[in-house]
């Protein structure tokens, strides 16, 4: 008797452990996907609420203007190129982003040299750019340094809800 007692008292720790970890939600570096919205999570709310995501894709190659001109016709699903602030709060969690980029075989993101442009100018002529060192101020022009651009955006609240579950 103590057997079946032990055993149902098991499987119902199990069942309870199991529904817990469906539950949890999001952290920042997990990956999200709902619809036709799926980037790396960098923000959420008390709950776990995925806030702004990062894009899965990345644009090489792109001097100052050329990236925020991009930044503004990126989509119009509410991506966008992310402002100083955003960029550096990446850098932040650098290893977050490029553990989950690493896991689904994607570029990682700062590498040694490697920056990012921001959609934040520095001054009339000049833009700001992220890297693994922080930001730096570029000449804004068609012969600025070669960078890439990762867009972000913020979601709607009604773009998730408890039944959406992340994929690690």
């Amino acid at each position: 008797m103590s057997y079946m007692k032990n055993y149902r008292l098991l499987i119902l720790s199990a069942l309870v452990a199991l529904a817990l970890a469906s539950c949890r939600g999001y952290e920042v570096g997990d990956y999200y996907s709902r619809g036709d919205v799926s980037g790396l999570v960098l923000k959420v709310d008390d709950e776990g609420a995925p806030l702004m995501l990062l894009s899965m894709d990345e644009v090489a190659d792109l001097d100052a203007d050329s990236a925020l001109l991009w930044g503004t016709t990126y989509d119009d699903g509410g991506w966008r190129l992310p402002d100083k602030e955003e960029m550096a709060y990446i850098n932040k969690y650098r290893s977050l982003v490029n553990a989950t980029l690493a896991r689904r075989q994607e570029p990682q993101m700062m590498g040694p040299n490697t920056y990012y442009w921001t959609a934040t100018p520095c001054s009339e002529t000049h833009v700001f750019a992220c890297g693994p060192l922080g930001l730096k101020c570029f000449f804004r022009t068609n012969h600025s340094p070669l960078y890439r651009a990762r867009a972000v955006r913020y979601l709607d609240l009604e773009h998730h809800n408890s039944d959406n579950k992340l994929e690690q």
